[in-house]
């Protein structure tokens, strides 16, 4: 029998999962000889070819994005890219997203459940310390889940836990330089943050409360706010206190059900700090490495009774670029101490970094822009500065690299602020920037901190009905929705639908969150 072939390299098998966006496929990657699970996105899923466009290059992006993760709780991302599909096609336009990864064994975290009820305390603490590393990991790159559950969390027969679709959920969120995504919200009710439901901004913080019921589903053997209907259910992760477990399991230490209690929190800055504060609290719980092997397949705890041994000779470091050899006095016959640097041509770097960001390659061309921007601050006039500082926090923004480019706008406002009016364009642009990444890195507060004043500066330069102004204001009503203020967010909100009229694209969209906000 014929099997489908895409990009002429990866035959697909047969299904293993299937959603509302696409299919995943065990297949087989015919030039490197090796078994890869094949992600399918389809293009129909959104109707214009505007659409499809814009999908297709956010798809790409969150690729990327999920290939920095380093970490093994990570499936390795091997490719991405669109299949014009020919006559054996599923699409209807010939077209299909595909994504190319690591193919993982073992059980989901339901069937595991099933599978072993109760589950120690130990086990459950296992679990949960390793999709915390994973996390942390995935965090540290800008990266947040939004849709953390036990269908996406793997246990491989060794016992390590693996965390999939990292990013499938972004791509329904908005693109890298907006602040909040309008339409259906994003993650899964059983297991949904509160300013998620409010249609509030994710941040990491929101993975750690998913984490949090997670942990108390594996400890109690029930959700915490069990419930078949999504709009009751997620009402109760807004309206009512966490559950304690120690109520359904007596054995569960105090502890441990204060972290539950604390992940569980409804808002974000009242949860722990990161997910590796979160491993910090579960390492206690965590079983000793060298204990008696069970041999129980799928054994959470056994990474951490018989942890990998280094390779020898790993820790040796690398020579630093430009180094002397080991034994060779620096500053010797060999090479100059002192090497003149060569010229920079800073209009040629800067084009190469813009051609490279058009391809996508947005970490190389941060580098490039890096690298010119240290060689170039002493030799280059301050106008030249300031333009490659502007393009490498664009580029970093871009690339998703949310606490970097924070740091470089902040520095092109305090540098050129001082010379510029209050209502300076440019300035009011870095601040919405500023805002953007304070979102993106789960700081809500500090992100109404920038926009309100630059929402008031707008307003009044161009009017409340400025389609500007109309964006900035939904951002602000979800923004304070993230902070846990419904009112003021249902506020904005109905005060923006007035002014929008029935008749404006975006009335639906307000008016869908505006229910959201009056049915919670």
């Amino acid at each position: 029998m014929k099997r489908r072939t895409l990009a002429g390299r990866y035959e697909l098998g047969s299904p293993i999962g299937r959603g509302g966006m696409g299919e995943v496929w065990a297949g087989y990657d015919t030039r490197l000889d090796r078994r890869v699970a094949v992600k399918l996105l389809h293009a129909h899923t959104v109707s214009s070819s505007t659409q499809r466009t814009a999908l297709a290059k956010r798809f790409a992006r969150e690729a990327r994005l999920t290939a920095r993760v380093e970490h093994p709780g990570v499936p390795a991302i091997f490719d991405a890219g669109v299949d014009a599909g020919g006559s054996d096609s599923r699409d209807a336009d010939g077209e299909q997203l595909y994504l190319v990864m690591q193919l993982v064994p073992g059980i989901d975290l339901v069937d595991f459940l099933v599978q072993h009820q109760p589950l120690p305390v130990e086990w459950a603490v296992a679990v949960a310390a390793q999709i915390a590393s994973i996390l942390s990991a995935a965090h540290a790159v800008s990266l947040v889940h939004r849709d953390l559950k036990p269908t996406n969390v793997m246990l491989r027969p060794d016992g390590t836990v693996v965390v999939l679709d990292f990013g499938v959920a972004a791509l329904l969120a908005a693109d890298a330089t907006r602040l909040t995504a309008t339409g259906e919200t994003i993650g899964s009710p059983a297991y949904m943050s509160p300013e998620q439901v409010l249609g509030g901004v994710a941040s990491p913080r929101s993975d750690l409360y998913a984490l949090g019921c997670i942990l108390y589903e594996l400890l109690a053997d029930v959700r915490p706010f069990p419930g078949e209907a999504s709009y009751p259910v997620m009402r109760r992760h807004v309206e009512e206190p966490a559950p304690r477990v120690r109520l359904a399991r007596p054995d569960v230490p105090p502890e441990l059900e204060r972290l539950v209690l604390d992940l569980m929190a409804k808002e974000p800055e009242d949860r722990p700090a990161d997910a590796e504060d979160v491993y910090g609290r579960l390492a206690p719980f965590l079983p000793a490495a060298g204990r008696e092997d069970r041999a129980v397949p799928s054994d959470p705890t056994r990474p951490y009774r018989f942890p990998l041994a280094p390779r020898r000779g790993a820790s040796r470091p690398s020579p630093r670029p430009g180094a002397a050899p080991a034994g060779e006095p620096v500053g010797s016959s060999a090479a100059p101490a002192f090497a003149a640097p060569a010229p920079v041509d800073f209009a040629a770097v800067r084009d190469e970094a813009a051609d490279l960001v058009d391809a996508g390659r947005f970490t190389q061309a941060a580098e490039l822009l890096t690298d010119l921007l240290a060689r170039g601050r002493r030799a280059r006039s301050r106008s030249d500065v300031r333009s490659v500082r502007h393009q490498l926090a664009n580029t970093l923004l871009l690339g998703g690299d949310y606490a970097r480019a924070l740091t470089e706008y902040e520095r092109l406002v305090e540098d050129i602020e001082p010379e510029r009016a209050p209502d300076d364009q440019d300035i009011l642009h870095w601040k919405l920037q500023i805002a953007t990444c304070h979102a993106a890195l789960g700081h809500a507060h500090e992100a109404l901190a920038y926009l309100e004043p630059v929402l008031a500066t707008k307003q009044r330069q161009f009017g409340r009905r400025d389609e500007e102004v109309i964006e900035l204001r939904r951002q602000a009503a979800a923004l304070h929705a993230s902070v846990g203020d419904g009112q003021r967010a249902a506020a904005e909100l109905r005060s923006l639908l007035t002014d929008l009229g029935p008749s404006h694209p975006m009335s639906a969209d307000v008016a869908t969150a505006l229910r959201k906000l009056g049915q919670i």
